[in-house]
């Protein structure tokens, strides 16, 4: 599992373009993205075109529009260009582990959990990632750029969470806590 969410050393832009350019919307995906503030994770849920023909899952760009190319065979074939963040496409889990369902109170930054969510027009989706915490606030917990708990309890579009491991148990990269982002013109 660690190796998974880690992902591969480098991205392999060709074959996600390839591998984009196949998918339609309503097709269910695995994508891996990787960023600075919520670290690496995984997205597995329903495609989802926007009105301007990229491709999204759980709310996040996946890709862009479809393009025509050449294919292998001198066909046509079309492609779509990942977005910046994903790191690879399709994402396959390799191996095995066993989560252990638990209430999103009980986790901490740095834990590897895999967190399922309903959003419409997304329906529903499932995100494996390290937990983040704020800052200045350790129950506002998010996996990826999903909430799962802020104060008053756990966010409403969350429905389940199960911990895989524990913080410093897995090999997973964890970011920093989440600090505040600042706006240089809102600022003064």
């Amino acid at each position: 599992m660690d190796t998974f969410i880690k992902g591969p050393s480098k991205r392999d832009v060709a074959g996600m373009k390839a591998a984009f350019g196949t998918v339609a919307a309503g097709d269910v995906v695995s994508v891996l993205y990787k960023t600075v503030r919520f670290g690496n994770f995984l997205i597995s849920g329903r495609a989802h075109a926007t009105v301007l023909d990229d491709l999204m899952v759980g709310g996040l760009n996946a890709a862009a529009a479809k393009k025509a190319a050449k294919g292998a065979d001198g066909e046509e074939a079309f492609q779509r260009q990942p977005d910046k963040d994903v790191r690879a496409f399709p994402a396959e889990f390799e191996g095995s582990f066993e989560p252990e369902a638990v209430e999103a109170a009980d986790l901490k930054h740095g834990d590897l959990v895999v967190a399922s969510f309903s959003q419409e027009p997304y329906g529903d989706f499932v995100v494996t990632g390290v937990v983040t915490e704020a800052e200045n606030d350790h129950s506002y917990l998010m996996v990826g750029p999903w909430i799962l708990r802020i104060a008053e309890g756990n966010a409403p579009r969350l429905l389940q969470v199960q911990r895989v491991s524990t913080a410093g148990t897995h090999v997973a990269p964890v970011p920093t806590r989440r600090g505040l982002v600042e706006v240089a013109e809102l600022a003064s």
